[in-house]
């Protein structure tokens, strides 16, 4: 009986995909996501929606900006409802010194995921990608999941361009500085912001310092 259970267990994680995301290259976990087209939305916000994977909850929202949380780690969230909606484009720069530098194109969405490692031994996820944009610092052991968790949040954002104006009013045809750029990494500016992180902001992940949305562009 106990045979059975552990087989029936086995099973089910397989199909459950618990063992694929390890196995993947983080570039492949990229090209499965972004090419999957499921459209299903559990989250709905003024002037966009998008869907949370099993595991991921919001705790805070304001705007265009939002907290995501696992069992172990804070996502930032941020939609740039501005650059969708003026179809800005940026290229991103490789960076060769990153852990991980790659630029991210499916369609007509694209995007960037820069991994950086800290000096608390632990890594700086910036992934953008349709207009939006996830940073998370994790455990090594955890970059795979946590990517699959960010890619499969920003890929599933659908932006409503009537509400979008609405909101955004004058913005939408205003070329603007904006506090925080989606398509500037924490390495392109110098890594003053990747030194703040890893000194202070996430020693305790579980906390969120309500200011730390706010400041991401000083």
């Amino acid at each position: 009986m106990k045979k059975n259970i552990i087989l029936i267990l086995f099973i089910s994680c397989v199909l459950c995909g618990c063992t694929s995301i390890q196995n993947e290259s983080i570039e492949q976990l990229i090209s499965d996501s972004t090419s999957n087209n499921v459209r299903v939305y559990n989250a709905y916000r003024k002037g966009y929606k998008y869907n949370l994977p099993k595991g991921l909850y919001s705790v805070d929202s304001t705007d265009f900006n939002e907290v995501i949380a696992s069992k172990n780690y804070n996502y930032y969230l941020y939609i740039d409802g501005v650059s969708y909606y003026n179809k800005v484009i940026e290229k991103y720069e490789v960076n060769k010194t990153s852990y991980v530098s790659m630029p991210i194109v499916y369609e007509d969405k694209y995007g960037y995921l820069e991994i950086n490692k800290l000096k608390s031994g632990k890594y700086f996820i910036e992934i953008m990608y349709n207009y939006a944009k996830i940073e998370v610092v994790v455990k090594e052991e955890d970059i795979k999941a946590s990517v699959a968790n960010a890619i499969n949040v920003l890929k599933s954002v659908s932006f409503n361009n009537n509400i979008l104006k609405n909101v955004l009013g004058d913005e939408t045809t205003q070329a603007k500085e904006f506090d925080f750029n989606i398509f500037e990494t924490a390495s392109s500016k110098n890594s003053e912001y990747l030194e703040a992180v890893d000194a202070d902001i996430y020693q305790e992940e579980d906390v969120h310092d309500s200011d730390l949305i706010e400041s991401r562009g000083d």
